[in-house]
């Protein structure tokens, strides 16, 4: 996967199940991807995701990032 395609992956889950954040950046790390999100109102925490790049298809991304963001199906 390349940086557009964790983009839309991390907007898109946070679109289809209403997390109220953006994604604020995006770096590529070992063979992984460190995902920073920051909310949308004053003062709301920010969060980073690390995802490793083993297993970096587009399922392993999404599924990671709704488990680290605690929303499910």
């Amino acid at each position: 996967m390349d940086l557009d395609d964790v983009q839309r992956m991390a907007d898109s889950v946070l679109r289809d199940y209403g997390v109220p954040m953006k994604v604020s950046t995006i770096s590529a790390v070992d063979a992984g991807w460190t995902i920073a999100f920051e909310g949308h109102y004053p003062g709301a925490p920010s969060f980073e995701v690390n995802l490793s790049g083993g297993r970096s298809s587009a399922h392993h991304v999404r599924e990671s990032l709704k488990r680290s963001l605690a929303v499910g199906d």
